[in-house]
């Protein structure tokens, strides 16, 4: 083989190489969010999730009983924190993220869980 046709390989290995590192671009967190208790709070949740982008947010399902959330979201244009960020900033706490207090003050008192 000539270095013309190995160097032509190489490259055809490399670009198949890269195409497959993002061929799972999609990850899903796990959000524990204790005031969320009520069909109000879920949605103001739901909300400040989505207002994170068409295409970026994948899928949110949501579980009142456990107080929990999980969010599909393509992982190249978001980050984890992004999320939890966003719901914080909403005014509630989420995993290790204590709420924004200036947002929780605005919430009604059945949401802040604080009853």
């Amino acid at each position: 083989m000539n270095k013309r046709t190995l160097g032509g390989w190489g490259l055809a290995a490399l670009l198949a190489l890269g195409a497959g590192c993002f061929r799972n671009t999609v990850s899903e967190i796990e959000l524990k969010i204790p005031a969320m208790k009520t069909e109000g709070s879920a949605q103001a949740v739901q909300g400040a999730i989505g207002r994170l982008g068409d295409g970026v947010i994948l899928d949110v399902r949501m579980d009142l009983a456990e107080r929990t959330a999980w969010v599909k979201y393509d992982n190249v244009r978001l980050g984890r924190r992004n999320i939890e960020v966003a719901v914080r900033n909403a005014g509630f706490a989420v995993n290790d993220l204590s709420a924004n207090e200036e947002a929780r003050a605005k919430l009604p008192p059945e949401w802040r869980g604080d009853e």
